[in-house]
C-alpha cells in the first residue's frame, strides 16, 4: 500500500541521503513510520488518494451527501438512504462497504473533526449487524489547550522527537510512571496527565521542546508550528499547553480478515470497524494503514460478490414506521452539547460504576425522546447517531469490569484475564 500510494502522487517525506525517512512514536521499539510534509502525513495520504480517485471513470463521488440508513431485505444489506441537498434518495446496491469513521464527536474534548458522529456505527447497528468492543475509546494525550482555539492534534512524533511533558510546576512527571517516560502508549501518558492534572488542580499540562534543535524542531513540525504561532507560541522556546482528548474508536462494527461484516451484503473499512488489529489499545499510525489494508480488501471482495450476483438491481417494498409529529421543539444544540459534557466527567479516560450508571441513565432518557423523532436536518440525524453510539459505549464500559488498555475502571484497576480477555458484543438491533 505505501508503494501504491507514492505511484499515485504521495509526498513522503524523504532523507537527504535518498529514502523514506521514519520517525517513532509512542510504544514503538524503533523508528518505522513513514511520514508526509512533517507533520501532516492524513492531509497528503487523502490529498493523493481523493486526486485518484476522481480520475477513475467508474467511480462517481457525491459530496455534501448524508447517509441517513441502510437499506435491508430478508436480513441482507440491499442499499443506501441518503439526503442530497434535501432530497431523500433510495440508492441500491449489490454490496455496500461503510468507511464513515469514527465517534470522537460525542466527547468535548476531540481530535477529531465534526463529522465524526459514529453514523456508520448506528446506521449499522439499526441494520442489524453486530457491534463489539465498544468501551474502548483511545484518548490521544496531547491535544492543544488554548482558550478559543480548535483542539488541534499535537503529534504523538513530538514525545517520539523527544519532547518532554511536565505539569505546571515544572517537572517532568513521565520519568516516574513509566520507564519509557513520555514515549509510553498512548493509555498509560494520558492516564499519567489525568493524575497530574487531578494532582496539581490545572486543566492542562505542558509539551517541551526547549532542549531540542530549533531548525529541526520547525522542519520537522511545520504545521503546529503555524497553529501555536497564530496564539503566540513558540513551539522551540514556550511550553505548549496540551491535554488528553478523545482520537480513536478501536471499537465499531465487527468484521473479518476480508473486511465482511455480521450483516451479508455489508462490508467496513478502517475506524468505523472493529478488525481486533488494535487490541485494546491502538498503535500510533496503525490506523491508517489498517484503512489502506481493508480498504483494498473490502473493494476486492465486495467486487467479486457483486460479479458473482445476478445482473440489474431490485427496488425491494421496504417499509418503514414513520414517527408521530409532535410539537415540541427540541433545542438539539443544547441536548448535543449535555451529551459531550457528560461523556466527559463519566466515561473519560477513568470511569467508575456510580458516574456510568449515572450516565446511562441521562442518555436513556435523551434517547427515550430524541430517536423516535423524524428530523429533517443534519444535526438532528448526527444527535440520534451520536446517543446510539454513545448508548452502546457506556453499557459495555458497565459490562467490562475490569482495566485493559484504553478502558480503565478506578474501581476494577487490574486486568483480569481470567474472565475478561474476550471481546464484548452489543445487543444486535434491527431485522437482522
Amino acid at each position: 500500500q505505501i508503494a501504491d500510494l507514492i505511484r499515485w502522487g504521495t509526498n513522503f517525506d524523504q532523507l537527504q541521503a535518498g529514502g523514506l525517512a521514519l520517525t517513532r512514536e509512542g510504544g514503538h521499539s524503533h523508528s518505522r513510520i513513514v511520514h508526509a510534509l512533517g507533520d501532516s502525513t492524513g492531509w497528503e495520504v487523502m490529498r493523493a488518494i481523493i486526486e485518484k480517485a476522481k480520475t477513475a471513470e467508474n467511480v462517481t463521488i457525491w459530496d455534501d451527501t448524508f447517509t441517513l440508513d441502510l437499506l435491508t431485505w430478508q436480513g441482507r444489506c440491499v442499499g443506501v438512504v441518503v439526503d442530497r441537498g434535501g432530497q431523500k434518495l433510495l440508492l441500491w446496491a449489490k454490496q455496500v462497504i461503510l468507511a464513515s469513521g469514527g465517534a470522537g464527536m460525542v466527547y468535548r474534548e476531540t481530535t477529531n473533526p465534526p463529522v465524526a458522529t459514529g453514523d456508520g456505527m448506528a446506521a449499522a447497528w439499526r441494520a442489524g449487524a453486530e457491534l463489539r468492543d465498544m468501551e474502548f475509546m483511545q484518548f490521544h494525550p496531547t491535544v492543544l489547550y488554548v482558550a478559543g482555539s480548535a483542539r488541534s492534534l499535537i503529534t504523538e512524533a513530538m514525545r517520539g522527537e523527544g519532547a518532554y511533558l511536565r505539569d505546571k510546576n515544572g517537572e517532568r512527571f513521565m520519568l516516574s510512571e513509566d520507564p519509557r517516560a513520555e514515549r509510553a502508549t498512548r493509555d498509560i501518558v494520558s492516564q499519567a496527565i489525568f493524575r497530574r492534572m487531578e494532582r496539581t488542580q490545572h486543566p492542562n499540562v505542558y509539551l517541551d521542546l526547549s532542549h531540542l534543535d530549533p531548525q529541526h524542531v520547525r522542519q520537522r513540525f511545520p504545521g503546529i508550528d503555524k497553529v501555536c504561532r497564530s496564539f503566540g507560541l513558540d513551539i522551540t522556546k514556550d511550553l505548549i499547553p496540551v491535554r488528553p482528548g478523545a482520537h480513536y474508536m478501536i471499537g465499531g462494527v465487527t468484521v473479518d480478515a476480508d473486511g465482511r461484516t455480521t450483516l451479508p451484503g455489508l462490508w467496513g473499512a478502517g475506524e468505523v470497524t472493529s478488525s481486533g488489529l488494535h487490541g485494546a489499545n491502538r498503535l500510533a499510525s496503525n490506523s491508517l494503514l489498517e484503512g489502506l489494508v481493508f480498504g483494498t480488501s473490502c473493494a476486492r471482495g465486495a467486487a467479486a460478490e457483486a460479479a458473482r450476483s445476478p445482473n440489474g438491481l431490485s427496488a425491494y417494498p421496504i417499509r418503514q414506521r414513520v414517527p408521530e409529529a409532535t410539537g415540541e421543539r427540541l433545542d438539539i444544540a443544547d441536548i448535543t452539547n449535555s451529551l459531550r459534557a457528560l461523556m466527559v466527567r463519566h466515561m473519560g479516560i477513568v470511569r467508575e460504576q456510580s458516574r456510568l450508571v449515572e450516565a446511562q441513565r441521562d442518555v436513556e432518557f435523551w434517547c427515550s425522546y430524541v430517536l423516535d423523532r423524524e428530523f429533517d436536518n443534519r444535526a438532528g440525524w448526527e444527535l440520534q447517531n451520536m446517543l446510539t453510539v454513545a448508548r452502546l459505549m457506556i453499557d459495555s464500559a458497565l459490562q467490562r469490569q475490569e482495566s485493559r488498555g484504553t478502558h480503565f475502571r478506578s474501581d476494577f484497576p487490574h486486568r483480569d484475564d481470567e474472565n475478561w480477555k474476550r471481546h464484548l458484543t452489543c445487543p444486535v438491533f434491527g431485522p437482522g
